[in-house]
Protein backbone atom coordinates (compact mmCIF):
# COMPACT_ATOMS: atom_id res chain seq x y z
CA UNK A 1 0.00 0.00 0.00
CA UNK A 2 1.24 3.50 -0.97
CA UNK A 3 -0.10 6.18 0.47
CA UNK A 4 2.53 9.41 -1.20
CA UNK A 5 5.84 9.76 -2.90
CA UNK A 6 8.14 12.35 -4.06
CA UNK A 7 11.72 12.06 -4.18
CA UNK A 8 14.19 9.35 -3.61
CA UNK A 9 15.26 9.32 0.29
CA UNK A 10 18.16 7.49 1.69
CA UNK A 11 18.41 4.78 3.99
CA UNK A 12 18.81 7.37 7.18
CA UNK A 13 14.97 8.15 6.39
CA UNK A 14 13.66 5.17 6.68
CA UNK A 15 11.67 3.38 9.68
CA UNK A 16 10.12 0.09 9.87
CA UNK A 17 7.90 -0.35 12.65
CA UNK A 18 5.68 -3.23 14.27
CA UNK A 19 3.02 -3.65 16.87
CA UNK A 20 4.06 -4.80 20.29
CA UNK A 21 1.70 -6.99 20.48
CA UNK A 22 2.43 -9.60 17.40
CA UNK A 23 -1.34 -11.07 17.70
CA UNK A 24 -3.17 -8.03 16.54
CA UNK A 25 -6.07 -9.05 13.30
CA UNK A 26 -5.39 -7.43 10.44
CA UNK A 27 -8.55 -5.15 11.45
CA UNK A 28 -6.54 -3.67 13.89
CA UNK A 29 -3.28 -3.22 11.77
CA UNK A 30 -5.71 -1.45 9.27
CA UNK A 31 -7.11 0.71 11.44
CA UNK A 32 -3.44 1.67 12.82
CA UNK A 33 -2.60 1.98 9.23
CA UNK A 34 -5.27 4.74 8.89
CA UNK A 35 -4.65 6.78 12.08
CA UNK A 36 -0.28 6.65 11.44
CA UNK A 37 -1.42 7.52 8.05
CA UNK A 38 -3.38 10.52 8.57
CA UNK A 39 -0.88 11.63 11.44
CA UNK A 40 1.74 11.99 8.73
CA UNK A 41 -0.57 14.03 6.30
CA UNK A 42 -1.05 16.63 8.98
CA UNK A 43 2.52 16.44 9.95
CA UNK A 44 4.20 16.53 6.58
CA UNK A 45 2.57 15.89 3.44
CA UNK A 46 4.06 14.72 0.51
CA UNK A 47 7.13 14.21 2.23
CA UNK A 48 6.63 10.25 2.42
CA UNK A 49 5.89 6.70 1.33
CA UNK A 50 4.14 4.58 3.23
CA UNK A 51 4.23 0.62 2.50
CA UNK A 52 2.43 -2.00 4.86
CA UNK A 53 4.08 -5.88 4.72
CA UNK A 54 0.57 -7.69 6.33
CA UNK A 55 1.98 -10.78 6.72
CA UNK A 56 4.96 -9.21 9.25
CA UNK A 57 2.85 -6.80 10.19
CA UNK A 58 5.30 -4.64 9.73
CA UNK A 59 4.79 -0.46 8.53
CA UNK A 60 7.34 1.18 6.77
CA UNK A 61 7.67 4.76 6.26
CA UNK A 62 10.08 6.66 3.69
CA UNK A 63 10.61 10.12 3.85
CA UNK A 64 11.67 11.95 1.03
CA UNK A 65 13.00 14.77 3.52
CA UNK A 66 15.50 15.27 5.96
CA UNK A 67 13.48 14.90 9.05
CA UNK A 68 13.93 14.96 13.01
CA UNK A 69 13.90 11.16 13.89
CA UNK A 70 13.00 11.37 17.62
CA UNK A 71 9.85 13.26 16.65
CA UNK A 72 9.19 11.14 13.91
CA UNK A 73 9.89 8.15 16.54
CA UNK A 74 7.36 9.89 18.50
CA UNK A 75 4.48 10.51 15.85
CA UNK A 76 4.75 6.71 14.53
CA UNK A 77 4.81 4.60 17.47
CA UNK A 78 3.17 7.11 20.42
CA UNK A 79 -0.46 5.75 21.24
CA UNK A 80 -1.54 9.79 21.42
CA UNK A 81 -3.95 9.10 24.46
CA UNK A 82 -5.03 12.57 26.24
CA UNK A 83 -6.60 12.63 29.56
CA UNK A 84 -7.16 15.58 31.45
CA UNK A 85 -7.21 15.41 35.88
CA UNK A 86 -7.21 16.89 38.74
CA UNK A 87 -4.10 16.47 41.22
CA UNK A 88 -3.42 16.18 44.54
CA UNK A 89 -0.56 17.90 46.78
CA UNK A 90 1.39 16.17 49.64
CA UNK A 91 -0.87 16.85 52.68
CA UNK A 92 -4.07 14.85 50.57
CA UNK A 93 -2.05 12.47 49.09
CA UNK A 94 0.00 11.86 53.13
CA UNK A 95 -2.79 9.33 53.99
CA UNK A 96 -2.40 6.53 51.27
CA UNK A 97 1.72 7.13 50.09
CA UNK A 98 4.44 5.98 52.34
CA UNK A 99 6.62 8.61 54.03
CA UNK A 100 9.89 7.27 52.29
CA UNK A 101 8.33 8.68 49.03
CA UNK A 102 8.65 12.07 50.29
CA UNK A 103 11.68 11.60 51.60
CA UNK A 104 13.00 10.71 48.02
CA UNK A 105 11.80 14.32 46.44
CA UNK A 106 12.59 17.73 47.13
CA UNK A 107 9.97 20.97 47.20
CA UNK A 108 10.82 24.26 47.38
CA UNK A 109 7.28 25.48 47.88
CA UNK A 110 3.66 24.82 48.70
CA UNK A 111 2.20 25.28 45.03
CA UNK A 112 -0.27 22.90 44.05
CA UNK A 113 0.66 23.13 40.39
CA UNK A 114 4.07 21.80 40.72
CA UNK A 115 3.18 18.45 42.06
CA UNK A 116 4.24 16.81 45.23
CA UNK A 117 7.99 16.96 44.61
CA UNK A 118 10.97 17.21 42.52
CA UNK A 119 14.79 15.41 42.34
CA UNK A 120 17.07 14.99 39.30
CA UNK A 121 16.72 13.02 36.22
CA UNK A 122 19.01 10.19 37.63
CA UNK A 123 17.30 9.69 40.72
CA UNK A 124 13.83 9.48 39.29
CA UNK A 125 14.47 5.76 38.33
CA UNK A 126 14.81 5.48 42.15
CA UNK A 127 11.58 7.16 42.80
CA UNK A 128 10.06 5.12 39.96
CA UNK A 129 11.45 1.49 41.64
CA UNK A 130 9.97 2.85 45.14
CA UNK A 131 6.62 3.35 43.24
CA UNK A 132 6.45 0.34 41.74
CA UNK A 133 6.87 -1.01 45.52
CA UNK A 134 3.75 0.97 46.59
CA UNK A 135 0.26 -0.57 46.80
CA UNK A 136 -1.61 -0.19 43.76
CA UNK A 137 -4.68 2.01 43.87
CA UNK A 138 -7.09 3.08 41.76
CA UNK A 139 -7.60 6.41 43.31
CA UNK A 140 -4.31 7.92 42.03
CA UNK A 141 -1.47 7.31 39.10
CA UNK A 142 1.50 8.94 39.00
CA UNK A 143 3.18 10.60 35.98
CA UNK A 144 6.26 12.59 35.51
CA UNK A 145 6.07 15.75 34.09
CA UNK A 146 8.63 17.28 31.36
CA UNK A 147 11.92 18.30 32.49
CA UNK A 148 12.23 22.10 33.45
CA UNK A 149 15.45 22.10 32.71
CA UNK A 150 18.36 19.46 31.63
CA UNK A 151 18.62 17.92 35.49
CA UNK A 152 14.79 18.32 36.91
CA UNK A 153 11.22 16.67 36.77
CA UNK A 154 9.02 16.82 38.89
CA UNK A 155 6.30 14.29 39.81
CA UNK A 156 2.50 14.53 39.96
CA UNK A 157 -0.21 12.50 41.84
CA UNK A 158 -3.40 12.44 39.37
CA UNK A 159 -6.79 11.31 40.61
CA UNK A 160 -8.40 8.58 38.84
CA UNK A 161 -12.20 8.71 38.24
CA UNK A 162 -14.26 5.80 39.07
CA UNK A 163 -15.76 5.08 35.53
CA UNK A 164 -12.95 5.72 33.41
CA UNK A 165 -10.02 7.40 35.42
CA UNK A 166 -9.34 10.70 33.52
CA UNK A 167 -12.46 13.28 33.84
CA UNK A 168 -11.99 14.18 30.05
CA UNK A 169 -10.08 12.68 27.16
CA UNK A 170 -8.81 12.65 23.72
CA UNK A 171 -12.69 10.86 22.91
CA UNK A 172 -13.72 14.31 24.20
CA UNK A 173 -11.76 16.47 21.75
CA UNK A 174 -13.23 17.87 18.67
CA UNK A 175 -9.83 19.49 16.96
CA UNK A 176 -6.66 21.44 17.92
CA UNK A 177 -4.65 23.93 16.59
CA UNK A 178 -1.18 25.60 17.74
CA UNK A 179 0.56 29.13 17.38
CA UNK A 180 2.35 31.47 18.49
CA UNK A 181 1.80 34.11 21.10
CA UNK A 182 2.87 37.38 19.55
CA UNK A 183 2.93 39.35 22.63
CA UNK A 184 5.58 37.03 25.23
CA UNK A 185 6.27 34.71 21.43
CA UNK A 186 5.59 31.51 23.25
CA UNK A 187 4.26 28.68 21.67
CA UNK A 188 0.26 28.03 22.26
CA UNK A 189 -2.46 24.82 22.07
CA UNK A 190 -5.74 25.24 21.27
CA UNK A 191 -8.23 22.87 22.47
CA UNK A 192 -11.78 22.34 21.42
CA UNK A 193 -14.25 20.09 22.85
CA UNK A 194 -17.00 18.05 21.51
CA UNK A 195 -21.04 19.84 22.57
CA UNK A 196 -21.21 16.76 24.61
CA UNK A 197 -18.40 17.70 26.73
CA UNK A 198 -18.67 21.15 26.84
CA UNK A 199 -20.61 22.12 30.05
CA UNK A 200 -18.57 19.31 31.68
CA UNK A 201 -15.94 20.58 31.37
CA UNK A 202 -17.83 24.13 32.24
CA UNK A 203 -18.55 22.01 35.04
CA UNK A 204 -15.09 21.11 35.93
CA UNK A 205 -13.30 24.15 35.56
CA UNK A 206 -15.92 25.78 38.10
CA UNK A 207 -15.58 23.25 40.51
CA UNK A 208 -11.28 24.21 40.89
CA UNK A 209 -10.65 27.35 39.85
CA UNK A 210 -7.54 27.89 41.88
CA UNK A 211 -6.46 24.41 41.17
CA UNK A 212 -4.20 23.30 38.59
CA UNK A 213 -5.96 20.43 35.76
CA UNK A 214 -3.23 17.84 34.58
CA UNK A 215 -3.29 17.60 31.05
CA UNK A 216 -1.08 14.16 29.90
CA UNK A 217 -0.18 12.60 26.75
CA UNK A 218 0.24 9.18 27.21
CA UNK A 219 2.08 8.45 30.41
CA UNK A 220 3.48 11.74 30.75
CA UNK A 221 2.15 15.41 32.02
CA UNK A 222 1.82 17.99 29.23
CA UNK A 223 1.38 20.45 32.16
CA UNK A 224 -0.86 21.47 34.74
CA UNK A 225 -2.44 24.85 34.52
CA UNK A 226 -4.15 26.83 37.31
CA UNK A 227 -7.73 27.19 36.55
CA UNK A 228 -8.52 30.68 36.77
CA UNK A 229 -12.06 30.89 35.68
CA UNK A 230 -15.26 28.01 34.58
CA UNK A 231 -14.64 28.03 31.10
CA UNK A 232 -18.30 27.86 29.38
CA UNK A 233 -17.77 27.57 25.61
CA UNK A 234 -15.31 24.55 25.56
CA UNK A 235 -12.27 26.07 24.25
CA UNK A 236 -9.08 26.06 25.93
CA UNK A 237 -5.89 27.31 25.15
CA UNK A 238 -2.25 25.94 26.96
CA UNK A 239 0.67 28.01 26.91
CA UNK A 240 4.02 27.02 27.92
CA UNK A 241 7.48 26.62 26.92
CA UNK A 242 6.69 24.21 23.84
CA UNK A 243 8.82 24.35 20.84
CA UNK A 244 7.22 24.41 17.47
CA UNK A 245 7.83 20.90 16.98
CA UNK A 246 6.58 19.91 20.12
CA UNK A 247 2.88 21.51 19.48
CA UNK A 248 2.55 20.60 16.14
CA UNK A 249 3.40 16.73 17.25
CA UNK A 250 0.97 17.19 20.33
CA UNK A 251 -1.95 18.86 17.74
CA UNK A 252 -1.64 15.71 15.08
CA UNK A 253 -2.58 13.38 17.85
CA UNK A 254 -4.98 14.88 18.92
CA UNK A 255 -6.49 15.23 15.44
CA UNK A 256 -6.01 11.80 14.71
CA UNK A 257 -7.60 9.22 17.69
CA UNK A 258 -5.40 7.26 19.44
CA UNK A 259 -3.49 3.99 18.25
CA UNK A 260 -5.84 0.91 19.28
CA UNK A 261 -2.04 -1.12 20.06
CA UNK A 262 1.45 -0.26 20.69
CA UNK A 263 4.09 0.39 18.02
CA UNK A 264 7.79 0.34 18.39
CA UNK A 265 10.59 1.10 15.97
CA UNK A 266 12.49 -1.67 14.14
CA UNK A 267 14.88 -0.53 12.14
Amino acid sequence: MVISFTNRANSNNIVLIQPTDKNISSAVLAQSVEIISNRLKDFCPDKFELNVFPEKKQIQVVFTDNMDMRVVEKLLTQKGHIGFYTTCDRNSLSEIADSRLFSLLKTNDTSHSEGIGYCSVSDSAKVNVFLNTMAKTREYQFVWGQPSDSSVVRLYALRLEKNKGSLLDISDIESMKYGQEKSMQLQYIEINFKKLAVDLWATITKQNIGHPIAIVLDNSLLCAPTVNTAIQNGKSQITGNFTENEVKLITTLGNNGELPVGFEVIR
